[in-house]
């Protein structure tokens, strides 16, 4: 890791207001760029808002969609690498929670949630890969939220080159101290474990779908 700088987001993202999330993104990556920050990683689904089990607020898009378009052009305007999740349909029509990654020069790549747990069954589906990406400064990879529960998930990122794992999180319920106590027992064992540095994110305030997060970066 050559003198690495990363940001991670906390925000609120409301259920199906994709061009309000966006514009909160554009602003946070707008001051991220003022810190010289390299790469700045936002919550999972922070672009549509996290929500499951009530199709009416699913709005799934191509991965190549409006969306990344406009990451994209987030990305380029201040010169940083973007990581954002937001709710993906394949070509195939499967539904997947999925991180994207925007840089400079456009898309880079993305990260399929691998583990959906229990009480996202039904909404979403099970990715199968663990890709590594490159930065000019150092090789990274994701997981999401649940995917941080399995130890092995960070074992084959190192083994695979990464120096650095982002987890985005939407983690709703409990209080900033319980939820930092919590994610204190396991998150520092990832990194430990695996010689790496990781960082963790969460969403803010009330989603507008009965969903209240309370933060914790």
């Amino acid at each position: 890791v050559q003198d690495l700088r990363i940001a991670m987001v906390q925000m609120n993202s409301r259920v199906a207001e994709h061009e309000r999330n966006l514009a909160t993104i554009a602003r946070f990556t707008e001051q991220a760029a003022a810190q010289d920050v390299d790469i700045v990683c936002f919550p999972e689904l922070c672009v549509c808002g996290y929500s499951v089990g009530d199709p009416s607020t699913l709005e799934p898009e191509p991965l190549k969609g409006d969306s990344l378009r406009r990451l994209e052009e987030i990305s380029g305007d201040h010169e940083i690498t973007v990581l954002a999740g937001f709710l993906e349909r394949d070509v195939s029509g499967i539904v997947y929670n999925t991180q994207a990654i925007c840089g400079p020069q456009g898309y880079v790549g993305h990260y399929r949630k691998t583990h959906v747990p229990d009480v996202e069954i039904g909404t979403f589906c099970h990715g199968d890969a663990l890709p590594v990406f490159e930065h000019a400064k150092a090789r990274y990879g994701i997981e999401i939220c649940y995917d941080s529960h399995f130890p092995e998930v960070s074992t084959i990122l190192a083994g695979k080159g990464a120096e650095v794992i982002f987890l985005p999180h939407a983690s709703p319920g409990e209080n900033r101290e319980e939820k930092r106590t919590r994610w204190m027992r396991y998150i520092p064992a990832r990194a430990y474990d695996n010689n790496v540095f990781v960082g963790i994110c969460n969403p803010v305030g009330d989603n507008g779908a009965g969903r209240v997060f309370t933060g914790v970066t």
